[in-house]
C-alpha cells in the first residue's frame, strides 16, 4: 500500500510526450527493403516483408499507440491470410492494377496514392500479379493492443490465396456512399484519383491554421474516422506556406508522399524531402514549413479519435 498524498505534486503536471521526434530516412528503409527481398521469404501462414520504424524510446513501435512500417510484395508473389485484433491500414508507394489486397473476400486494388483499410480481425493477404515489386505503408494500433493485452493473431486455415468473393475491385463493386438496401456502406479503397483532385480543390475557409489543406479519411458507414482508434490524414502544405504553432495530445505519424519541408519541433527542426517519414509525439509544440517552390503532400495517421472517445484529447496554440 501507498498513500497518495505522495504523488500529489507528481499528479498535477502535465503530459509527457512518449519520446523526442524522430526522422528515418527513404534511402536507408529502401536499401534495407531491398535485403530484405533477397534474404527473406514469404512463406504460408502469414509472414509479411516489413521493415518496422521503430522509435529507439520504445525499442517496439513508432509511438506507444500507432506502429508505422513499410512492406515489400515482390513481383509474382503472393501472401497468405491472417487476422488480428489490431486495426491496419495501407497506403501505397508502389503498385498497379495486379496489386491488390484482400479484405473479409473484397478484391481492393493498390496503386500508387491509395488508401487501404483492414478492420480489425478481418481476413486479409497481399498478391501481386505485375512484373514490378509493390511497396506501401502500414499503420496498425499494434501498441495499443499491446498495452490493453488484447493483441491476438491467427492464420487463416486455408492454403488457397484468392479468398474473395468476387474478381470484381471493390471500388467498383462499392461505389461512393452506396449499399445494399438496409445495409451500411463498405468503402475499403480510397483511391488517389479521387484524393488529390479533392485536395487541391479544398476551398480556402476549410484549410486548418495548424495542417493547411488537410483532409480525413472519414468511414462513410459510421461517418467518423477512418477507425476507432486511429484516423488517417492527407494534407498540402502550398508553397512557402507555414503552419501555425500547436500542440495536441495525439501522437502523429508523417509519410513525405510527394515534396519537401522542415517540420519544427520544441526547437528541432527535422527537414524531410519525398519518401522519409517522421513521428510527432504527444504534446509537443510543431509546425510545418513549405519553404520550397512546389506544393508538398503529407500522408499521417493520428490516435486522435481515440483520445477523442475518452474525452482526454487537448489542443492548443501559440
Amino acid at each position: 500500500m501507498k498513500g497518495l498524498w505522495v504523488r500529489e505534486e507528481e499528479l498535477r503536471v502535465e503530459p509527457k510526450p512518449f519520446g523526442a521526434p524522430r526522422l528515418w530516412k527513404w534511402g536507408k528503409i529502401r536499401t534495407a527493403l531491398e535485403a530484405a527481398a533477397r534474404l527473406v521469404p514469404t512463406n504460408y501462414k502469414g509472414a509479411r516483408r516489413a521493415i518496422q520504424l521503430v522509435h529507439p524510446a520504445l525499442g517496439t513501435w513508432t509511438s506507444h499507440t500507432l506502429g508505422f512500417a513499410v512492406q515489400l510484395v515482390k513481383a509474382g508473389e503472393s501472401v497468405y491470410s491472417h487476422r488480428h485484433t489490431a486495426a491496419a491500414m495501407r497506403f501505397v508507394l508502389q503498385g498497379g492494377e495486379g496489386v491488390y489486397t484482400i479484405t473479409n473476400g473484397e478484391k481492393c486494388v493498390m496503386e500508387r496514392g491509395d488508401l487501404v483499410i483492414q478492420p480489425n480481425w478481418g481476413w486479409h493477404n497481399h498478391i501481386n500479379e505485375t512484373e514490378e515489386d509493390a511497396v506501401w505503408i502500414d499503420c496498425l494500433d499494434v501498441g495499443l493492443m499491446h498495452l490493453l493485452r488484447t493483441m491476438f493473431q491467427e492464420p487463416h486455415p486455408s492454403e488457397e490465396v484468392r479468398l474473395y468473393n468476387s474478381p470484381v475491385d471493390n471500388t467498383v463493386r462499392n461505389p461512393a456512399a452506396l449499399a445494399p438496401v438496409g445495409g451500411k456502406a463498405k468503402k475499403l479503397v480510397y483511391k488517389w484519383r479521387e484524393t488529390f483532385p479533392a485536395l487541391t480543390e479544398m476551398l480556402p475557409q476549410d484549410k486548418s491554421p495548424f495542417d493547411g489543406r488537410c483532409m480525413e479519411y472519414l468511414n462513410p458507414a459510421t461517418g467518423g474516422p477512418t477507425f476507432p482508434t486511429f484516423s488517417c490524414w492527407i494534407q498540402m502544405l502550398e508553397r512557402e506556406e507555414e503552419t501555425q504553432t500547436h500542440r495536441h495530445t495525439a501522437n502523429h505519424l508523417y509519410h513525405a508522399f510527394q515534396g519537401s519541408g522542415t517540420t519544427e519541433v520544441d526547437g528541432q527542426e527535422i527537414a524531410w524531402e519525398e519518401g522519409d517519414f517522421f513521428v510527432v509525439p504527444n504534446w509537443t509544440w510543431h509546425r510545418h514549413v513549405n519553404g520550397g517552390s512546389q506544393p508538398a503532400i503529407l500522408f499521417s495517421t493520428t490516435d486522435r479519435p481515440l483520445l477523442e472517445t475518452l474525452g482526454v484529447y487537448r489542443e492548443e496554440s501559440r
